[in-house]
């Protein structure tokens, strides 16, 4: 009976872990795009980074980390054939594989760092595919044994190909908020000019009104005193 348990509760492990990985799968010598989506706002502030798991219950080796200002999060940093970017506010990590060869099959992960800490955002199989004509056949698939694991996992098709004939991709929103902000600062900058000008103008109107005044008043006081001394 407590064997019968214990049986039962590894296959729940393994479906749960299963479940919880999804597999992307690339042809070799293109690009494949990874997306790894999380909560914007639990990991505000926060870098991420894309790690490779050293066994299956080894430690990951980081491979690319996106910069450390988070402000430039949406700036693409490259290590070698594998590049970042973080779209911070939109909450999707995107991990790019230029020239994807055999070596790249293995298990991946994306994660958030805080201190010396990190939490996975997901859990990826990454899949080679030797010949493009045949993209189902398993006995073209760099398959590694990893993958024997996740039977039944999601699978993410990429839609691989030469990085010169990628199409630009809309500005993630991070791009998007920064430029609002340059905006809003000048927008800011020129109200402040403008009043500042305005109530400068308006003072110089008050003195050439005081100024006026002043001398109306001065020469009505001579006029005055003029006729009472004739009188």
């Amino acid at each position: 009976m407590e064997a019968l348990l214990l049986l039962i509760l590894l296959s729940v492990t393994e479906l749960s872990r299963a479940q919880n990985t999804t597999v992307f799968q690339g042809m070799a010598g293109r690009s494949l795009r990874v997306f790894c989506p999380y909560n914007s706002l639990k990991h505000w502030g926060r870098r991420k980074a894309w790690c490779r798991q050293l066994g299956e219950e080894g430690l990951c080796q980081q491979v690319v980390s996106t910069h450390p200002s988070w402000l430039l999060s949406f700036l693409k940093r490259w290590n070698g054939s594998t590049a970042i970017t973080d779209d911070a506010l939109g909450g999707t990590l995107t991990i790019t594989l230029r020239n994807l060869q055999a070596h790249d099959a293995g298990l991946y992960q994306c994660q958030s760092l805080h201190g010396s800490e990190a939490d996975t955002l997901r859990k990826v199989l990454v899949e080679v595919l030797a010949d493009p004509l045949d993209y189902q056949d398993p006995g073209d698939l760099w398959i590694p044994e990893e993958s024997e694991n996740f039977e039944g996992t999601q699978v993410e098709h990429s839609i691989s190909r030469s990085l010169s004939d990628e199409e630009t991709p809309f500005p993630p929103t991070s791009i998007l908020f920064l430029l609002a902000c340059i905006f809003l600062s000048k927008l800011l900058a020129a109200s402040a000019l403008w009043a500042a000008a305005w109530h400068g103008q308006k003072r110089r109107r008050w003195l050439q009104t005081s100024r006026l005044d002043c001398g109306h008043d001065s020469g009505y006081q001579l006029q005055t005193l003029t006729g009472l001394r004739d009188t």
